[in-house]
């Protein structure tokens, strides 16, 4: 039990010749051979049917782990894209070996060949294997996506991946990092549609470009400013114009023109108090700013 809980720890270690027990820079025979025995002693159906509590989840985490770790080591192209991806690895194997450390395979006979895709094969057939490739290729798919920043495409692709292991630590941390990403890039593209119909004097479309724009990303006080000034001009809902100068002035307090609009309509709703407040910070934050000129005197003659 100490070793499953030993091991369970190094899960977020990113060394995977630490996490099979062998040398760094060690060879795929040496990696396979590691990976056998690991897997016999850790594989989750080894302990089927009795009462694990919580050592049942860590064997499973502890056998996706082997798994990745012998799929990546033993792949010259994966082997080399994890050690590029980890340089503290890298620079491990390197203190071993002497030499940079990139991966040539040594040419395998015809009766190595069979074995292998044999043994591919019957790997793939298992469940917990083919749970863990599938979702691998997922992740694969989407850093494809995000280094492009194709962010929908990279949130589908996880979607896809959390619905086939939705306790995956990296598919979940991905999942909310891409969110942000993409909703960060719909709101600044809606933004720039908003801009491009107010260009062309569509109010109507730009004021749904805008509300997109801030339901996306709430901070977008450009966004949110614009949309109280379409709002004020065309004397629409002004329960809305101020919901959104408010969010204006939450996202960037120390703008003095969102202060002054969010006072001018918070005036124009009856609630004088309200905004004189915001009047007197835009004038404590710039009381030479021309709107604090222009309105101050006519709103607050006192």
């Amino acid at each position: 039990m100490q070793e499953i809980l030993a091991l369970d720890a190094m899960i977020s270690n990113g060394n995977f010749f630490e996490f099979l027990g062998v040398p760094s820079g060690s060879a795929p025979d040496v990696v396979r051979a590691a990976f056998r025995d690991a897997s016999r002693k850790f594989h989750p159906d080894r302990y089927y049917g009795k009462n694990l509590g919580s050592y049942g989840p860590r064997l499973d985490r502890i056998f996706k782990r082997l798994v990745e770790a012998n799929q990546t080591l033993t792949d010259p192209e994966k082997r080399e894209a994890y050690l590029a991806a980890n340089p503290f690895v890298r620079a491990a194997v390197r203190s071993v070996t002497g030499s940079n450390p990139v991966f040539k395979p040594e040419p395998k006979t015809e009766l190595e060949e069979s074995r292998d895709t044999e043994r591919r094969d019957r790997l793939a057939r298992h469940p917990y294997l083919a749970k863990v490739t599938k979702v691998q290729e997922f992740l694969g798919r989407a850093k494809q996506h995000i280094e492009k920043h194709e962010y929908s495409q990279a949130f589908t692709v996880l979607n896809n991946a959390a619905q086939v292991d939705p306790a995956h630590a990296e598919v979940k941390t991905l999942l909310v990092e891409v969110r942000k990403k993409a909703d960060l890039s719909r709101s600044e593209s809606s933004y720039q549609h908003a801009l491009e119909a107010l260009g062309r004097g569509d109010n109507d479309l730009a004021m749904q470009a805008l509300r997109s724009a801030v339901n996306a990303n709430p901070a977008n006080h450009k966004a949110a400013f614009k949309a109280a000034v379409l709002f004020e001009k065309q004397a629409a809902d002004p329960r809305e114009a101020t919901s959104f100068a408010q969010k204006a002035v939450e996202a960037a307090p120390t703008n003095v023109e969102y202060r002054m609009l969010l006072a001018r309509l918070l005036m124009d709703a009856g609630m004088k108090a309200m905004a004189k407040r915001h009047f007197d910070e835009a004038a404590r934050l710039n009381p030479d700013h021309p709107e604090v000129k222009k309105h101050g005197k006519r709103l607050w003659p006192f």
